[in-house]
């Protein structure tokens, strides 16, 4: 009895590891993950379009490199309609740079990005507009100040001989006088299908304020001048003091520029942040709310 009891014991023992074995080395189902496949050109810059309302906005495109001057002749390509980047360009945006246009010639050297395009760049309906988005797009690249445009890689009467930001951008003017003019250029949030971007407006007026306590108050105010330009900046915030020390922009507020849970909502601190960037020559700019960086 007790043998018999042994040698089931052994038989169920062997059934078991026998079976183990068994699904072990049965082939498992295979488990997929979705994968996203990289991008061509996965490097994304800034690049200044046309948005859906007709103002020249601050969005971002990828790149098929970020060597500086072939990064710019991508960039430029994408603003001439109906170019072979078109598809790159985000909803809602479209180029200005008239259809057909050739860009010649684009090089890089001390500050400044000299391009030359063939002469149909001379039939755009909208030079103004035109020229935001190539300066704004081209200063936007690390180093460069200025920007030459020639045409047939000559100069031509129809561009002067050279930009910078101070061209300015969906400019607004509130002069009251010749005297003191000035103009800052502030970066005020709109959305397209959910996504925000962001949209300068250089203002010209009448006065010799602190620019930095400027971009604040206009940041802060009830409402901007065109209701689809927004600030998420609370009205009551109040800039305490601030202190430049090399390329470091140190700001102080009390707590009435904090959002909910008690943090900077991004959207603040990028409009404050682009708009002093273009009035101020900083690299990095610090926040503090009660003395404390947030």
């Amino acid at each position: 009895m007790l043998k018999r009891f042994s040698i089931n014991k052994i038989l169920k023992i062997t059934l078991f590891f026998f079976i183990f074995i068994l699904f072990c080395l049965y082939p498992k189902k295979n488990k997929y993950e979705l994968k996203t496949n990289p991008v061509i050109g996965g490097n994304y810059h800034d690049i200044f379009l046309i948005d859906s309302n007709g103002y020249v906005s601050k969005t971002t495109i990828a790149v098929s490199s970020i060597e500086k001057e072939k990064m710019a002749k991508d960039l430029i390509i994408s603003l001439i309609v109906d170019s072979k980047n078109k598809s790159k360009l985000p909803d809602g945006f479209k180029s200005i740079i008239p259809k057909g246009t050739n860009l010649q010639k684009l090089s890089i050297n001390n500050k400044y990005a000299i391009i030359s395009f063939d002469e149909n760049i001379l039939k755009t309906n909208n030079k103004n507009k035109m020229l935001e988005c190539i300066i704004y797009t081209l200063t936007s690249i690390n180093d460069v100040k200025y920007v030459k445009i020639l045409v047939n890689e000559k100069e031509n009467d129809f561009f002067d001989f050279e930009y910078s930001r101070e061209y300015g951008i969906n400019k607004e003017y509130n002069i009251t006088s010749l005297k003191d003019i000035n103009n800052i250029t502030i970066y005020y949030v709109s959305k397209y299908n959910d996504v925000n971007y962001y949209i300068p407006v250089t203002k010209y007026y009448n006065s010799n304020d602190d620019k930095i306590k400027i971009i604040i108050n206009e940041l802060s105010a009830k409402s901007s001048y065109q209701s689809n330009l927004m600030s998420y900046l609370n009205y009551d915030t109040k800039l305490i003091n601030y202190n430049i020390d090399n390329d470091d922009l140190y700001l102080y507020f009390d707590q009435s520029i904090l959002g909910e849970d008690d943090k900077i909502l991004e959207e603040v601190i990028f409009s404050i942040s682009y708009s002093i960037k273009d009035s101020y020559p900083v690299s990095n700019i610090h926040f503090y709310v009660d003395n404390k960086e947030i």
